[in-house]
Parts: C-alpha cells; sequence; structure tokens
C-alpha cells in the first residue's frame, strides 16, 4: 500500500469488541460492503479489507478462512450488525483473490474457491523462524516431529505454536529445498520427522 496514513485510509482504530480486536473505522462505512464497479475504486477497496482480514487474523492466530463456516470469525470480520452490512460470498472470493495475487493467501486446491489459507505470516517467514529456533534451541541433533514442532513442550511460546498443517508443510518444504532440513516419513502427519543441518533458513 502506498505511504498514506492508516487514518487517512479509514484504517483508524475504532473502539475494541469483546474479542480484543480494533477494527477500523472503514469498517463502519455501508459502502466498504458492496464491490465498487471502477477497477481503482475496487483495488482500494480489496486491498482495504485485505489489510484488515491479515490483521484480524494475526490478532486471533487463525490461518483457514473457509466461505461455508458460520463461526463467530465471519459474523464477526464479514458482518457488521451495527450497520446492518454484510459482504457477499463472491465479494470474499473477490478480496481473497486479490490476497492470492500478492502471496497473502491461498486457496485449497479442492475446495473450488472455498476454502483459502490466509498467510499472515508467509511461509519463507515462517522457515526462518522455525529454523532459528531449533538451531537455538539446540534440537538440530535429533529428529523432531511435525508435531513437537507445532504443539510441543518446547515450542509452546513460540509465535508457530498451533501453526496449521498446510503451512508447516510449506515452511519444511522451502527448507529442505534449501538444503537447511531433510524430512522423513511416519504414520501420519504429525508423526513426520524432520532433521536440520545447519543454521539460517
Amino acid at each position: 500500500m502506498s505511504n498514506t496514513s492508516n487514518a487517512a485510509l479509514g484504517l483508524g482504530q475504532s473502539p475494541a469488541l469483546a474479542s480484543g480486536f480494533q477494527f477500523p473505522s472503514i469498517h463502519n462505512f455501508p459502502p466498504f460492503y458492496t464491490l465498487q464497479p471502477t477497477a481503482s475504486t475496487w483495488k482500494n477497496q480489496a486491498d482495504l479489507w485485505s489489510t484488515i482480514v491479515i490483521r484480524y487474523y494475526r490478532h486471533h492466530r487463525l490461518y483457514l478462512l473457509d466461505l461455508d463456516d458460520s463461526t463467530i470469525t465471519n459474523e464477526q470480520l464479514f458482518n457488521n450488525l451495527r450497520i446492518n452490512r454484510k459482504l457477499k460470498p463472491e465479494t470474499i472470493q473477490a478480496i481473497v483473490d486479490e490476497m492470492v495475487k500478492k502471496g497473502d493467501a491461498e486457496w485449497d486446491a479442492t475446495s473450488k474457491k472455498r476454502r483459502a489459507i490466509i498467510y499472515w505470516r508467509k511461509p519463507e517467514d515462517w522457515a526462518a523462524m522455525i529454523s532459528s529456533w531449533v538451531f537455538e534451541s539446540g534440537l538440530n541433533n535429533s529428529i523432531l516431529t511435525y508435531y513437537e514442532i507445532a504443539h510441543g513442550d518446547n515450542s509452546e511460546d513460540q509465535e508457530f505454536y498451533n501453526i496449521h498443517p498446510t503451512v508447516l508443510q510449506k515452511s519444511m518444504d522451502i527448507l529442505v529445498k534449501r538444503g537447511v532440513a531433510a524430512t522423513f516419513q511416519g504414520a501420519n502427519f504429525e508423526e513426520m520427522g524432520v532433521k536440520f543441518f545447519r543454521a539460517g533458513a
């Protein structure tokens, strides 16, 4: 996005909700919920929505956006009861399409654009973070399971704790490709093993 201030873009904070997340003021702007027909206006609208989605998902440490899910995530994020406005599914799809183009999201190939992974951190960033943690913790001399990385006692204080399996796999693929790690087949995804060879992702 440009250097224009958040406040000027309508991204200034509004009162916090019960979840602790503070939606920007533009979230209360009725036209923001209608896909704008002018290309330049739509691009700005999509960029603003993308920023909100990424901030919301980072705040709540979420990864999966499911258009068929009626949980509070979608209801709170895309449905504003205060002004009685709600994004249509096709508009959400269009926003995610724009996020995919920028590498901020990825559609589940089997979902026909109904489910997407939101990358509030890129897989490359997760890969670097996980690799640094392994070497700083002295864990590179043994084989770790995917479960130990994502849910183990040693990783409980790390930002990647409870990382989504798809994001974890993509991060491991990056490390393997760079020659930093090797993976070993397990009985299931969580029992997949990985050994790290050298510091630095």
